[in-house]
């Protein structure tokens, strides 16, 4: 465990220095800083905790500082920057070539990088709701977490951001009504990571009663 916290507190150190390097309209400010730390040592906590350390908690582990760093900019700018996507869909190629004979669902990662790129697309084109910087979030994060959760982080993140967008919609003018995606994205994806269908399930199971 104390390895999990060095790596966390290294990679939020790095995420600190390299956010406002990628971002210049970013201001600095500690509530960035304790955001960064806060959400890298818990969901990095909570990875391993329920994998330990084997390929599936590596890609989920190395995921997590790209999409708090998406998500910061995001919320503040409204703004997804391509190096940002890119990077972390690199580093998760490479993670899949080196452990794709340790994996035996290779096929289900491929499926659920379409399933990010074309469904994300369609909702784009048809409803205007997501930004071409949401559909590169979104491959990154179905590329992830394989084909089987890809529709359901879809839809959770929709989900998520429905308060918010009712909030924006009724109390902010329409310059203000921009909404920031990624986090609800960075948040679908840390929730199904961790807790899978269980919440799902949960639902299914109260509304069945």
């Amino acid at each position: 465990m104390i390895y999990i916290v060095l790596i966390s507190i290294i990679t939020s150190y790095i995420c600190n220095k390299k956010i406002y390097k990628i971002c210049d309209e970013l201001n600095q400010n500690k509530l960035n800083t304790i955001i960064i730390y806060t959400l890298n040592l818990l969901s990095m906590s909570l990875i391993y905790y329920k994998y330990g350390v084997n390929a599936e908690s590596i890609k989920y582990l190395s995921l997590i500082p790209f999409i708090i760093v998406i998500s910061i900019i995001d919320y503040h700018t409204t703004y997804i920057y391509d190096i940002t996507v890119l990077s972390g869909i690199i580093i998760q190629g490479g993670i899949f070539l080196i452990t794709i004979k340790y994996d035996v669902n290779t096929m289900s990662h491929i499926i659920a990088l379409l399933i990010g790129l074309i469904v994300p697309y369609i909702l784009a084109t048809t409803t205007k709701s997501l930004g071409q910087g949401d559909i590169g979030v979104y491959c990154l994060c179905c590329f992830v977490l394989g084909h089987n959760y890809s529709m359901y982080l879809i839809a959770l993140s929709f989900i998520l951001a429905c308060p918010y967008s009712i909030y924006i919609l009724l109390y902010k003018s329409n310059k203000e009504r921009k909404i920031p995606f990624a986090p609800f994205i960075s948040l679908a994806t840390i929730t199904i990571i961790i807790t899978n269908y269980d919440i799902l399930n949960l639902y299914f199971s109260i509304i069945s009663k």
